[in-house]
Formats: structure tokens, sequence, C-alpha cells
């Protein structure tokens, strides 16, 4: 018997210095923690109760039937309760529940309710002391209920494991392994020697092998990590208002063109005009393509993509298509490939894309007779879409503006000549626009003769996302304290001044600069505690926004508009037509403040 319990005061001491331990760090408050806090708690009590059982009996101290009882009851309470929070730790990981939800509350509620009711049982229960030569242990009716009790646990348990098995983590089970076979082991053994008492050390140990599997990232670590991404999305957002800010300035010269097309008309010589009409026509092709389908990402739209539900890596496509370039170029012209680091992976036709790459690409390396060919990838992320722009340049012989034209004018679908290229793989430069554009990409050519060629092939991808979360993503809300706010709007003062006032208030942000922007990332599952809407903007209005965040499913956030002096008599409409709030921006410290303390 001193050996049991010199093993339960070592269980004791590790028990306890763990505790310590656990409870002196800044940890996350979830369902396993909560677990190993209540599991170790009662088995630290169970412990001291076995303690002072030895201790009364050892040194020979007359026990009054009081104490007897008292100290009986306390040895069954204390079963009852550590099968509760182990069948609750059973539960929770089993159901991988990091966050309590409406199911598991449910379950707790009805578990809470019926070990409530055995534990009343069990203390009117009658039982009996039998006394041995070193110790004291009940026996009796409430002895076999409480024995019951824990048997229907361990098969719950197992059921539920067994029930769970593909959601368990070999990691994760082993306390759960070790709880069942020791407490089976324990249950028998003790039933027939009651003088070994090892049920309480057996519950320890399932509990120290808990402490080791929990996942308890280092909360210091995980918010520098958090503070680090929000500074990278906020660069990124700073690249994308970049973008936008200059394809709206790069509008002018498109009106510019047009004036100047519109003075070569004066002119008398035809073949003048039909020439000028036709230069001036090419490079407003080439600046409505750079401007709309390169730098401009608030064009990205889900509706026109073409989404095949095929997994690709464009990286690995294009060093396909590299090797199979250098072993047929000539000798005397050199082949420059130039890729980004990473790529995210995507959904796409990477055959049809790897044909047409492969087919740019051959051309060019036939009408170069010395020199060089390059291809060059470079590649827009924006949320769940992805902008694959390829650059094929030569220095080859290059080709006239008319047969540019002609090749960029070709649409539809394909003729039976086409199609029949299509399968022997061998594409020219019409099929290549031809499927191009029913991919949903766009093709644009720029020649001089004798100088050389340049094609730009710009196509939006879906990016493929993995079902599990990164571990930041699943420990998000744990760690962002303060609120999360979305500002859209196009007035730089306006946007400078509240980011100013949300930092004041420790309250992170992300700043847009067009509302097409704002929808899109709700589309991405971002989440915030409210959206501030410019009401005037180019491109998409404040009220237009609202309408395209209200056709999300499940969207609920409270949009407030931001509305200037002149809007101040109407300024109750724009409750009507669904914003949540307004903010007057001519008495802006005032009412940022209201909406900060409002929300």
């Amino acid at each position: 018997m001193t050996v049991n319990i010199t093993a339960s005061a070592c269980f004791f001491i590790v028990l306890l210095i763990l505790l310590l331990d656990f409870s002196s760090k800044e940890k996350l408050d979830n369902l396993d923690n909560n677990s190993f806090r209540h599991l170790s708690i009662t088995c630290l009590i169970g412990l001291l109760l076995e303690f002072l059982n030895y201790f009364l009996v050892t040194v020979g101290l007359e026990i009054s039937s009081k104490i007897m009882l008292v100290l009986g009851r306390a040895m069954f309470l204390y079963y009852v309760f550590y099968m509760y929070y182990f069948i609750i730790y059973a539960y929770t990981t089993c159901k991988k529940l990091q966050k309590r939800n409406e199911k598991y509350d449910l379950f707790k509620r009805v578990l809470t309710f019926v070990y409530i009711f055995f534990g009343l049982v069990i203390l009117v229960l009658p039982f009996d002391f039998s006394e041995s030569v070193e110790y004291l242990y009940p026996t009796g009716l409430a002895t076999t209920v409480s024995y019951i009790i824990g048997g229907v646990g361990i098969m719950y348990i197992l059921g539920l494991s067994i029930a769970n098995f593909k959601n368990l983590k070999q990691q994760k089970a082993m306390p759960i392994l070790w709880g069942l076979i020791g407490a089976i082991i324990s249950l028998f053994v003790q039933n027939s020697y009651h003088q070994l008492l090892l049920l309480i050390p057996a519950h320890a140990i399932s509990i120290v092998i808990m402490y080791f599997t929990i996942e308890n990232p280092d909360i210091k670590m995980l918010n520098e990590l958090y503070k680090n991404r929000e500074l990278m999305e906020q660069g990124y957002e700073d690249k994308y208002n970049f973008l936008f800010e200059i394809t709206q300035d790069a509008k002018k010269p498109l009106l510019d063109l047009n004036r100047v097309c519109n003075e070569i008309r004066l002119e008398d010589d035809p073949k003048k005009v039909k020439e000028g009409l036709a230069i001036i026509n090419n490079i407003t092709r080439q600046l409505d393509f750079s401007i709309n389908n390169v730098l401009n990402v608030s064009s990205f739209d889900a509706q026109k993509l073409k989404i095949i539900d095929t997994k690709y890596d464009v990286l690995k496509v294009c060093e396909l298509i590299e090797a199979t370039v250098r072993a047929e170029i000539k000798n005397d012209v050199s082949f420059n490939v130039e890729l980004p680091k990473s790529v995210p992976t995507l959904y796409g036709d990477y055959m049809k894309l790897r044909q047409i790459i492969y087919s740019l690409l051959n051309n060019a390396c036939k009408n170069t007779d010395n020199g060089s060919v390059n291809l060059r990838l470079n590649v827009i992320e924006k949320y769940d879409f992805c902008r694959l722009i390829f650059n094929i340049s030569d220095t080859g012989k290059g080709m006239s503006i008319e047969k540019i034209n002609d090749i960029l004018s070709a649409t539809g679908e394909l003729d039976k000549s086409e199609l029949e290229l299509l399968e022997k793989k061998e594409f020219n430069f019409k099929v290549c626009q031809k499927v191009v554009k029913i991919m949903g990409g766009n093709l644009m050519i720029k020649s001089t003769i004798g100088r050389g060629t340049e094609i730009t092939l710009t196509l939006d991808q879906r990016v493929y996302h993995e079902k599990e979360n990164s571990i930041l993503n699943r420990y998000e809300s744990s760690v962002a304290s303060g609120k999360k706010v979305l500002i859209v709007a196009q007035d730089k003062d306006l946007s400078n001044y509240i980011k100013k006032k949300l930092n004041d208030n420790k309250a992170s942000y992300s700043a847009l600069a067009y509302g097409g922007d704002a929808v899109d990332r709700i589309k991405a599952g971002k989440s915030y505690d409210y959206i501030l809407v410019e009401d005037d903007m180019k491109e998409m209005s404040g009220l237009a926004t609202l309408q395209e965040l209200q056709k999300l499913k499940g969207f609920d956030m409270p949009v407030i508009v931001m509305l200037n002096s002149s809007k101040d008599s109407i300024k109750e409409h724009y409750i009507e037509d669904g914003f949540a709030d307004y903010l007057l921006t001519d008495n802006l410290e005032e009412e940022i403040n209201r909406i900060i303390d409002k929300y």
C-alpha cells in the first residue's frame, strides 16, 4: 500500500507542476484547454482525498462515522465529476471542436443533467466501510452504482471514438486510448483488490499525456504573425489602390486619341488618313488592353470566369513548354524565360493554355533568325482570383498593322479547318486569338516590320485553396481582440482621417478604393464588425456597393454610408435604402467617434 501512495504522491507533484505551468502562460480560450484545466483540478482533488484516507488510517486516529461518511461520499463525487469532464473532452476531441456550438451546448446540458442526477443518487444510497490492515475502503450499493456509472461512461467514450475514428488524430487519440485502457484495468483490479487504488493514478497518467497533445501555440508569436499579416494585407491593398488610380488616370489619353482621329478626318490625302487612323486605332487598342486587361484588377469578375474543375500548376506548365522549345529552337537564337518564384494552384484548362503558349512561342521562333525569343509570366493575385499575364517577345521579322488588326478581329466559334488544327495541336495566330477568347482571356499584339513582335496574353483563373485552414486562420478570432473595419473610400483625406481614429481606438482596418473590391473581399470569406462606404465614388457608388453586398448569401454586416453636407436633408432616405447608419463628413470627428462607440 505504501508503494501505491508513493506513486500517487509522485503523480500529484507532476500534475501540480503541469497545472501551474499551464496556468502561468497566456493561452487560447478553447475547449481543449478548458477540459485539461477541469480534469487536472478534479484529479488533484481525488489524489488529496486518497492521501487523507491513507493518513487517517495509518496514524491510527479514531475516525467517527460522520468523517467516514463525508470522505466516502467525496470519493464517489470525484469519480462522477471526473467521468463527466472526461466525456466532454472525448466528445470535443472526436468532433474536432475548438469553439462551442449549438450541438455542443445541447450535449453538455443533457450530460450535466444526467451526471447531477447520478451524483444525487450516489449521495443518498447506503454504503459501508471495510477495513484492512493499511486501508479503509467503501463497499455497498453506492460503490456498485459508481462502478456502473464509470463502466457506462467508458462504453460511451469507446463507441464515440469508433464512430469518429476518421476524425481522431493519432496524437489526440492517445489520452483517450490510455484513459479507456487504464480505467478498464483499474476497475477490474480494484474491484478484486481494494487495497490497490489504481484508478486515480490512471486518471493522472491520462491527464499528463493530454498536456502534451493540446494545441497551444505561442500566443506572443501568434500575435506578431497576425500583425505581420495585417501589414502585408495593407501593402497589397496599397498596390491595388495604386493600380486603380493609374487606371483612372490612363483613360484620358483614349479621349485625346479620339480627338486626333477627328482632326485627321480633315486631311485631304486619303492614303495618309487611312494610315493615320489605322495607327491611332492600334495605339488605342493597345492602351485600352493595358488598362483594362492587364493593370485594372477591378475588372476581375467571377461571373465571367470560365471555371473548369481541374487543378494545375502554371509554373510546371511553363517548365514543360520551356523544355520543348529549347529542344527545337535555332542555335543562333537565345531563349529567355522569366517566371515568378511562386504561383498559387489554379483551376483551368491547362492543356489549351499550354497549346496556346507553345504555338505563340513556336511562331516567334520560326520568324526569328537571330537574336532572342523571350517568355515572361507575371501574376496578380486577388482573393480567390488570379490574373496570368504572359508576355512573349522576339527580335524577328515583325508584322504589319493590317495583319495585327486582322488577327485581333478574329472572334467567334472555330470553323472546320480551325478545329482540325486544334486536333493536330497546331495553332496559328487566328486560332490562338479565338481559343483565348473562348477561354475568357485576351490577346494583344505589338509589332513593327523588321523590329520584332511582342504578344501579351491575359487569362483570369480561380485560385484553388486547401480545405484545411492555416493555423493563423484557425486562431484568428482568438488573437484579434479589437474591432475590424472595412473602409471603402476614394477621398484620401477622409480615408486617412478614419484610419487614424481607428488606430487610436486599437481597431484594425482594411482600406479599399473601389466598391467591387469590397464585394470580392466579402465573397472571399472576410468578416468585419462594420463597413464604412463613401457615397460618391467613381465606377461604383456607395449605394451600388451596398446593393451588390446584399446579393451575397448570408451577408449581415452593418454598412454605414459617409455623406457630405449636400446630402444632409436626404440622409434618412439612405436608411430606407438599407444602410445601417450614416456618417456626416462635415462633422467628421464627432461622427466617427459616435460610430466607433456605437459599433
